[in-house]
């Protein structure tokens, strides 16, 4: 039987949610990798990072570059979630900024991160509430959406469950599970 294990960094519980999902999907067991999990048993590791200001949450690099070794023997599946929508570019400026990446080529990134036989990776949309966030977080997305995006900081909630849990059951048909 193909052991499955889903790891993946939140910070206001939105990745949380999509890893819960996915787990729910693949039948895997399911680890915050702040709590650092033994992956030795596992034959597929699925890994979940949110994208905060451009970069994959830091609790998730550190568990990629201290598994790395264990990984790369591994098949691995990896997902985000961010702000941008699947296809819309995540940029200052629109389709033109230079160096802007999508949702996929996040997910396809933190899957390469891995050095494991990557299966597939997704992305599964974000969740702003800004009643939630702390004075640090707010005070930047605050700054962001006056002066850059000309707008006030509103919240929003593009995350599908439904569509993270389909996809853990694509995995498992494709592992086997």
């Amino acid at each position: 039987m193909v052991k499955c294990l889903v790891v993946y960094g939140s910070k206001y519980g939105s990745t949380a949610e999509v890893a819960a999902a996915v787990a729910d999907g693949i039948g895997a067991d399911l680890a915050n990798a702040a709590s650092q999990p033994d992956i030795r048993p596992y034959d597929v590791v699925v890994i979940g990072s949110p994208i905060y200001a451009g970069n994959y949450m830091q609790v998730v690099r550190d568990f990629l570059r201290s598994n790395r070794p264990l990984l790369s023997k591994r098949k691995v599946a990896a997902f985000i979630t961010a702000a941008a929508t699947w296809e819309t570019p995540v940029g200052l400026t629109g389709d033109t900024d230079e160096g802007v990446f999508t949702q996929q080529e996040y997910a396809d990134g933190l899957a390469g991160m891995s050095g494991g036989q990557v299966l597939d990776s997704r992305g599964f949309g974000g969740r702003l509430d800004p009643q939630v966030l702390d004075e640090s977080d707010f005070g930047v997305l605050d700054w962001f959406y006056r002066y850059l995006m000309k707008r006030p900081l509103e919240g929003f909630d593009e995350i599908d469950i439904p569509e993270a849990y389909r996809w853990g059951e694509e995995l498992r048909q494709t592992v086997g599970a």
